[in-house]
């Protein structure tokens, strides 16, 4: 249950806000709250003893909520070893074979082949790189307008979804397809007009967009991207950072449009990232390497035992039906916009980015985390250990916020202003 103590932020978070905030180089941060380690399910609490319902889920990055039995049995098995952490590419241990072997088990049968790294971002960055490995001839990349696939330079420059996180930086080249059922038409008209089929290194979807606004891709425009670049020999890769390990519904998103892609990326709810492929796409020994990847042993370890349950408690099937009750919901509530969603990967729109900010913030004081997407939107998504009595708790704190909200002239003040920068989404 939600139990709040003290005003959000509490004296102990702000605290630690208050110094982090100064020594923090990449300060921007959702919630101004400090988190404690308690919880269960998806309810977490700070510091201050408040006790939130976590919509937020880390960014989908906590599948099981918080502190899982099973989970926590693996993390307790491993407090007698140090070190915890090898260089994981170079000094085998067992569960970097483990965990290749549990991906590869909900993977596409003829992909049998994964590399490990730390994180999503470098998890496209490799998915480029092994593709363009293949095709020498490459002069630029593909990707969809409104994408968002990570902040290190190659991934960065394939993201289009907010100008802030690429001012000043260095592009590699790319080029753009319309997020809608045109898209097809475009890439044939590049490849009539603009460039050789062999000069496109790639390219580079996510079927339900994540930073960029939770859009779900048309059924249409899939099927033609994937004839195309079949038809072309040009590299399909998925980004599944933020779709994948069954958030919506499947393993892995594109698995609702009948299609497999000749690469595709997971991180997040996996623990580690992870680049998934056919053995044969993967190039000679050195081309691409990582101190830390596959050397992650409590990240693997819990990574492995993640498909474990959603494979044993028949959590995929859960979490279409929970989204489409939540779905059922959010179409009900008034003054938002284009309720959308594809099992636990839920979204909607208000009238501005204010509103989308200042609901939020509503919401963190009356115990409801949430986060914000695109231009205006604000995304739900649950742990998958969520119940319909917690998502009937989060859509009454939801519609309670929205008529607050809506009230002309609103707008917060106080401590909860100087960290999120309130009116200003930052994703």
């Amino acid at each position: 249950m939600i139990r709040m103590k003290t005003p959000v932020p509490g004296p102990k978070s702000l605290r630690i806000l208050k110094s982090l905030k100064q020594k923090n180089g990449a300060w921007s941060v959702s919630y101004p709250l400090v988190f404690s380690g308690k919880g269960v399910g998806p309810y977490c609490e700070d510091i201050d003893g408040n006790r939130f319902l976590d919509f937020a889920s880390q960014i989908a990055s906590n599948p099981l909520g918080y502190n899982h039995p099973e989970l926590l049995a693996v993390v307790k098995s491993y407090s007698d070893r140090f070190p915890i952490k090898y260089a994981g590419q170079d000094f085998i241990i067992r569960e970097h074979l483990e965990m290749l072997e549990g991906l590869l088990s909900i993977s596409p049968f003829s992909m049998d082949a994964a590399f490990l790294i730390n994180s999503g971002a470098e998890a496209v960055e490799n998915a480029m790189k092994i593709c363009m490995r293949k095709r020498p001839a490459t002069k630029f990349g593909i990707s969809m307008a409104g994408g968002w696939h990570g902040r290190t330079l190659g991934a960065l420059s394939f993201t289009n979804s907010n100008r802030v996180h690429k001012a000043g930086y260095m592009r590699f080249p790319a080029m753009r397809l319309p997020f809608n059922e045109s898209a097809g038409a475009e890439l044939e008209r590049i490849l009539r007009s603009e460039a050789s089929a062999d000069e496109i290194g790639f390219v580079l979807i996510e079927h339900v967009q994540g930073e960029g606004g939770y859009n779900i891709a048309p059924k249409k425009m899939v099927e033609d991207l994937r004839r195309i670049t079949k038809a072309n020999g040009i590299p399909y890769i998925s980004d599944e950072v933020q779709t994948g390990m069954g958030r919506t519904g499947r393993w892995w998103a594109f698995e609702h449009y009948g299609i497999q892609p000749d690469v595709f990326c997971s991180a997040k709810a996996l623990q580690v990232g992870a680049v998934v492929s056919r053995k044969s796409m993967f190039p000679e020994p050195g081309a691409i390497s990582s101190t830390w990847g596959g050397g992650h042993i409590i990240d693997l370890a819990i990574g492995l035992k993640t498909i474990e349950i959603i494979r044993k408690e028949k959590l995929l099937r859960r979490n279409l039906l929970l989204g489409e009750y939540m779905l059922g919901r959010m179409r009900d509530i008034r003054n938002i916009t284009n309720p959308r969603g594809l099992g636990l990967m839920l979204a909607f729109d208000l009238k501005d980015a204010s509103m989308r900010d200042d609901l939020i913030v509503e919401c963190a004081r009356n115990g409801l985390l949430l986060l914000g997407c695109g231009q205006k939107g604000i995304r739900m998504i649950p742990p998958y250990v969520t119940a319909e009595d917690d998502a009937d708790t989060a859509f009454d704190i939801l519609e309670r916020a929205i008529m607050k909200c809506s009230v002309g002239g609103f707008r917060h003040t106080g401590a909860v202003c100087d960290f999120i920068h309130c009116g200003r989404h930052i994703a």
